[in-house]
């Protein structure tokens, strides 16, 4: 037997129980406690890399509610329990997730440090998904950063490398990664183009996002979508731009209102309890609100966003929620 993997049966029940928890089906108590009882019977039989899968799966799901020092926790422990198991390329897997973690927490120095680490490892391996994650995760910071070409020309790298993946599969979930993958990053491209003043590649990056969110059904891909077009589109309905010409870049089937789309973002992080993003919606949301001339609505959300925030850790973000607070207040002085 191969120890340095999973064995394939105790994959498949990790692999169950995260994708339950994942589509909404598993509450995330319950997906938290089979987890934990499954990597307890894995450190009983000894088995290093069942046990490091499972403490990977609990620093995803940790790390997608914000609990974002327990989150690194589990991928420290998963790094040294696969390297245990001499399994290089799952220990760059968490390692890659421990950046991610480190970009939620908006310590952008460790987090790019990480990145580029996983990213040269990937390159000499050929570990395609691994380093189209790495790139979309980098072109997320640089655009939180507010480095915007840059974070283009990584996020267009990433998108390549999905591209790749699926023309030559190297397994068969390789084009369902690369769907996922293509489904964040080009929600985020959307947010890049706005800022670039290209709202017509903005939106078609958002309505990109937006249909594979829609054709895989993932309550966190859903809400990255929706927000991404509740953003483009608010920015779309303010231009002075002409009517004609504003409306062929927006699809009639489609709804009309951001409102709509912000609505329908929040929800989705709700079913899975994702509370960094559920207030990163409601920043995004504010903003629209704002420019709409809703000062007193966008100063509730940004109060809230603002909170959440700070109770999770996620310092940048709160950084930004009060700045955007006191502008709001400011205004309506």
């Amino acid at each position: 037997m191969d120890v340095s993997e999973p064995t394939p049966e105790f994959e498949a029940l990790v692999k169950d129980i995260h994708r339950r928890w994942e589509s909404g089906e598993l509450p995330f108590q319950d997906a938290l406690e089979q987890m934990m009882r499954l990597g307890r019977e894995a450190e009983a039989n000894q088995q290093p890399c069942n046990q490091g899968r499972v403490e990977l799966l609990l620093g995803v799901m940790q790390g997608y509610r914000a609990n974002l020092d327990a989150s690194i926790r589990h991928f420290e422990r998963a790094r040294d329990l696969f390297e245990r198991a001499h399994n290089r390329k799952r220990a760059i897997g968490a390692i890659l997730n421990l950046g991610e973690s480190y970009r939620l927490k908006g310590d952008f120095t460790r987090a790019r440090q990480l990145f580029h680490t996983v990213s040269e490892v990937a390159v000499t391996t050929g570990m395609l998904d691994t380093q189209a994650i790495a790139s979309c995760n980098e072109g997320l910071m640089l655009s939180s950063m507010g480095r915007c070409e840059q974070a283009r020309d990584v996020l267009l790298k990433a998108a390549e490398l999905t591209e790749r993946m699926k023309a030559a599969p190297s397994s068969p979930e390789d084009a369902h990664i690369a769907d996922e993958i293509n489904c964040e990053l080009y929600s985020g491209l959307a947010t890049v183009y706005l800022r670039l003043n290209d709202p017509e590649e903005a939106w078609r990056c958002a309505i990109r996002s937006y249909r594979l969110a829609a054709a895989m059904g993932e309550p966190l891909l859903i809400g990255f979508a929706n927000r991404a077009m509740g953003e483009t589109l608010s920015a779309i309905m303010a231009m002075e731009h002409d009517a004609d010409d504003t409306a062929l870049m927006i699809d009639p089937d489609l709804p009309s209102d951001p409102d709509d789309y912000f609505r329908a973002s929040g929800e989705a992080f709700q079913e899975i309890k994702a509370d960094g993003e559920i207030a990163r919606t409601m920043y995004v949301h504010a903003l629209s609100l704002r420019a709409r001339g809703k000062g007193m609505m966008a100063a509730r959300k940004l109060q809230q966003a603002m909170i959440i925030f700070t109770r999770l850790g996620m310092a940048d973000d709160a950084a930004k929620a009060a700045r955007a607070q006191m502008d709001v207040l400011a205004v309506k002085k």
